[in-house]
């Protein structure tokens, strides 16, 4: 889809992958890639993240004082189906929207029940400690581990628009 000239296309997925994961060389590929460079590399997509500033294209925060982006803050309870992980503070930015889309534009925040402003992604963090363990999620609040990504993305009139939406159950 990403390739075709009569498209405009938006691939949003939960990759359970920051831009940041070391690469690693699948057996069907000569090189090393992660998530974030397949995806850049292999569709011509640019990440809603670079064109709004949040990330360099190489994945890396613009801001060197709040290095944490995310879309996922929180700490895993007992009742948590992966063990290891209880108690381990997860601070990451795995929620992701590419796009052939010429810009987009991030919005802050969202209502809810046409009430209560509940924060999107990104969330900037200068530290994994403090404020970050402050705001965790879920809460009464924001009822998921991930927050929304809500963004406005400028598509050029064509015939069609590819919608593609993938989510980790």
């Amino acid at each position: 889809f990403a390739q075709r000239k009569d498209t405009q296309t938006i691939f949003a997925l939960d990759a359970n992958s920051r831009p940041s994961f070391p690469p690693i060389k699948p057996a069907s590929s000569s090189s090393e890639t992660n998530v974030w460079g397949t995806i850049l590399r292999d569709t011509g997509l640019e990440s809603i993240w670079v064109q709004s500033s949040c990330l360099k294209i190489t994945g890396e925060p613009i801001y060197s004082q709040k290095p944490f982006v995310v879309s996922v803050n929180k700490m895993r309870g007992p009742s948590s189906n992966q063990p290891s992980k209880i108690g381990e503070h997860q601070l990451e930015l795995i929620d992701h929207v590419f796009t052939n889309g010429t810009k987009s534009k991030l919005f802050t925040s969202v209502a809810l029940n046409n009430k209560e402003l509940v924060p999107t992604a990104p969330l900037l963090y200068k530290s994994k400690e403090g404020e970050a363990e402050l705001n965790l999620y879920p809460s009464s609040k924001m009822p998921s581990d991930h927050l929304p990504v809500v963004v406005d993305i400028s598509l050029e009139t064509h015939t069609h628009v590819s919608l593609l939406h993938f989510t980790q159950l």
